[in-house]
C-alpha cells in the first residue's frame, strides 16, 4: 500500500510536495520498518521527527527528485543526524546520496549529462553574496547585476530547450542550495545540480555558461 501510494504521489508531480501528508509518510516508514527495522527505530522517533522526515522529503520532490529509495535517503538522514536538524541542510546530504539516480535522470545519450556550467566570476560573486567574509576581493553583486544574470540564464534555457534540450545548471557544492533559491522564482523548472551530486565518472558536457555580464 505505501509503495502504491508513493508511486501515485510521483506520477503527479505537479504537486507531489503538497501531497505528501505526514500521514503518508509514517505509512511509509512503517512499511520500510518490516524490512529494515534497525534502519527506521534508529532514526524515528529517536534522532529525528516524522514532520522533520516529511519535510526532508518534500524538498526533494519540490526539485523533481523521487523518494521511492526511502532506505538510500534515511541511511544519509541518520548520518547527518548528529550535525543538523534542519531539513534543508538534510535535504542536502540526502541529495548526495542520490547522485546516481540524479545522474541517470539527466544522462543522455551515452549516459553523458549535457548542462550549463558557471562561468568563474559569477562563482566568485555569488560565493560572496551568499557568505560574505571580511577581506574577499571579488565583484559585488548589486540588485542590477542580479537582474542581468538571472535574464541572461533565462535566455540561455530558452534557447537550449528550443533546440530540444532541458539542461541543468551545475555548480559548486557549496552554491547549489543558494543558487536554486535565486532562480526558483524565475526559472522554477530549472533542475539545478551541484558536482557533488554527481558521480565523479558522469561524463558531462559543457553547452552554455552562465557567467556576470556586465552594464551596458
Amino acid at each position: 500500500l505505501a509503495v502504491l501510494a508513493t508511486h501515485r504521489l510521483e506520477t503527479s508531480r505537479e504537486h507531489a510536495a503538497d501531497l505528501l501528508s505526514r500521514q503518508h509518510v509514517r505509512e511509509m516508514l512503517d512499511g520500510l520498518k518490516e524490512t529494515h527495522p534497525a534502519l527506521v527505530e534508529d532514526l524515528v522517533p529517536n534522532r529525528m521527527s516524522v514532520g522533520v522526515v516529511q519535510r526532508v522529503l518534500q524538498r526533494l520532490l519540490r526539485e523533481g527528485l523521487p523518494v521511492r529509495d526511502l532506505v538510500t535517503i534515511l541511511e544519509a538522514l541518520s548520518d547527518a543526524a548528529e550535525s543538523s536538524k534542519d531539513p534543508e541542510a538534510l535535504a542536502e546530504h540526502a541529495r548526495r546520496a542520490l547522485a546516481p539516480v540524479i545522474a541517470e535522470m539527466l544522462a543522455g545519450e551515452g549516459g553523458t549529462v549535457r548542462a550549463i556550467s558557471m562561468g568563474p566570476r559569477l562563482e566568485v560573486a555569488l560565493m560572496q553574496l551568499f557568505s560574505p567574509r571580511p577581506g574577499n576581493v571579488g565583484r559585488t553583486l548589486e540588485p542590477a547585476d542580479l537582474h542581468r544574470a538571472l535574464e541572461s540564464l533565462s535566455e540561455l534555457v530558452q534557447r537550449l530547450r528550443a533546440d530540444g534540450t532541458q539542461a541543468p545548471l551545475i555548480t559548486p557544492p557549496g552554491l547549489r542550495l543558494g543558487v536554486r533559491r535565486l532562480v526558483e522564482p524565475v526559472l522554477p523548472r530549472l533542475a539545478v545540480v551541484s558536482l557533488a551530486e554527481l558521480p565523479p565518472q558522469t561524463p558531462l558536457l559543457n553547452l552554455a555558461t552562465w557567467e556576470l555580464i556586465d552594464a551596458p
